[in-house]
């Protein structure tokens, strides 16, 4: 599988790549304004990192990914800010969360068939966050499988358009975050 790695200015986006390298998945790597919507087709999946810091010139360029994965067809996981950006792009809200998270939590993921296809057995994963919004309102079309004590969407998934999006970072987050990229990899 030959997935983008779309490099939002996060300064975890080097622990996407290692964590993708652990699991021999083929990938390419791109910062946000190198142009890829137009390349979408060529990937078999995109992964959208976090972001360090708001940007117009980033939320233009991963909306227009975002429409372009629903619209060939592309599997995509939103990290943090990719996840939030996923939900608007798609008729979503988030919102400003009170108190501002960075740390190590529990997230419990919700009974669901979808839960099940894309974590088999687990039933509750432990993830690094640092964000400081919430998905508010999913769009139409997606679940949430999983919620913590910061957000009750921490995990949104859409299995018919191959769509996942974790408010948390997976490539911080040692063992259950390798099992989230492997799980996006199968999707």
């Amino acid at each position: 599988m030959s997935v983008l790695v779309v490099d939002n200015l996060s300064p975890y986006t080097g622990d996407i790549l290692l964590c993708l390298d652990k699991l021999k998945a083929n990938y390419t790597y791109k910062k946000f304004y190198e142009k890829a919507d137009r390349e979408i087709s060529t990937y078999e999946g995109v992964i959208l990192s976090g972001r360090s810091k708001p940007s117009r010139d980033i939320n233009v360029a991963n909306f227009n990914l975002v429409l372009e994965c629903s619209l060939q067809g592309t599997p995509l996981l939103g990290i943090c800010y990719g996840a939030e950006i996923m939900a608007i792009a798609l008729g979503g809200t988030i919102r400003r969360m009170l108190n501002p998270v960075k740390e190590m939590s529990k997230v419990s993921l919700i009974e669901s068939p979808e839960t099940d296809i894309v974590f088999q057995t687990y039933r509750s994963l432990y993830v690094y966050e640092s964000h400081a919004f919430c998905i508010a309102r999913m769009p139409d079309d997606f679940v949430s499988i999983a919620a913590s004590k910061h957000c009750q969407k921490e995990i949104i998934v859409n299995l018919k358009r191959k769509m996942l999006g974790v408010q948390f970072h997976p490539e911080k987050s040692r063992a259950d975050g390798l099992l989230l990229f492997s799980s996006f990899l199968r999707m």
